[in-house]
């Protein structure tokens, strides 16, 4: 155990991830260099990990979402170029389901523009999808099987609604509303917007502060901050990209491209490393037959 050592120089690549509601699955998002992303699966009862496919251009992590049973992710992405924007069919902006750690779409709608968009699993067979009726047609390919659709006819924003409802839904509570006007070409923090989650398990409650709006700040544009309370004391877990309880009820900590096990140990806050992701680089890779069907 140790904590968090300080990342060499060379820019780390930002994780971000989200975890199955019933099953030890969770999906990591790794960004970087500039416009790649790529999929891994996060086994966290092992902490195993299978690296996935990588996509040129951008996934809007915050609107995505995973089936309760871990076996499908919602997904919007972008990808912008002179033969996307050409394209009518597909569009370049669009919300997909996929089996992951594989991003190939079984389902597909197109979006046009990057407005709102992706979705959540309300069941492993219920998907609310952040489209508004009138753009809610699944390209003629990529039909859901199985699945009910339910359109969000108040669909609007970017990451809004799809990331506070899915944070709600998790067993997070919102202390306090941010306010980030926008000033002088960027956002002025006017009040940071705090979020807890208790971990009934132990009694502590993790604490998320959304502290600062800075698109101009390497790997920005969200500048979170993350702390523990326990009983009448505070333990700062210090900036990161994400932290959440696991399905063990486990802290888990991303910082900097690395994943760390948090513990609290005499009063202290010690981590585990798990998994290093920035020596990854994009490498095209097929889908297997299982990722290309229902």
């Amino acid at each position: 155990m140790h904590k968090m050592a300080t990342q060499p120089s060379a820019i780390p690549c930002r994780l971000y991830a989200i975890l199955a509601r019933s099953a030890a699955v969770g999906v990591i998002f790794r960004r970087g260099p500039t416009k790649w992303v790529q999929l891994i699966k996060w086994d966290t009862s092992t902490d195993s990990f299978v690296p996935g496919q990588w996509f040129h251009g951008r996934i809007y992590e915050r609107r995505c979402d995973l089936s309760p049973d871990g076996s499908k992710l919602i997904y919007f992405a972008s990808k912008l170029n002179r033969k996307t924007l050409d394209d009518s069919e597909y569009t370049y902006a669009w919300t997909a389901i996929s089996k992951p750690p594989f991003l190939t779409a079984l389902a597909l709608w197109p979006k046009g523009d990057c407005w709102h968009g992706g979705g959540l699993f309300e069941n492993n067979r219920t998907v609310w999808l952040n489209h508004k009726p009138e753009v809610a047609k699944p390209h003629i390919q990529h039909r859901p099987r199985g699945l009910k659709i339910i359109p969000n006819p108040q669909a609007h924003g970017e990451d809004g609604p799809v990331y506070s409802r899915r944070l709600l839904r998790d067993g997070w509570l919102l202390k306090q509303e941010g306010s980030f006007p926008y000033m002088n070409r960027g956002w002025k923090t006017e009040r940071p917007e705090i979020w807890h989650k208790l971990n009934k398990a132990n009694g502590i409650t993790l604490v998320m502060e959304l502290a600062e709006i800075n698109f101009k700040k390497v790997g920005g544009p969200y500048v979170e901050r993350f702390s523990l309370i326990r009983e009448n004391s505070t333990l700062s877990v210090g900036e990161a990209e994400w932290s959440d309880w696991d399905q063990r009820n486990r802290l888990v900590v991303a910082r900097k491209g690395r994943l760390f096990e948090g513990h609290i140990d005499n009063d202290e806050l010690e981590f585990l490393e798990l998994a290093d992701f920035n020596d990854s680089k994009p490498d095209p890779m097929e889908s297997p037959k299982w990722a290309k069907t229902w």
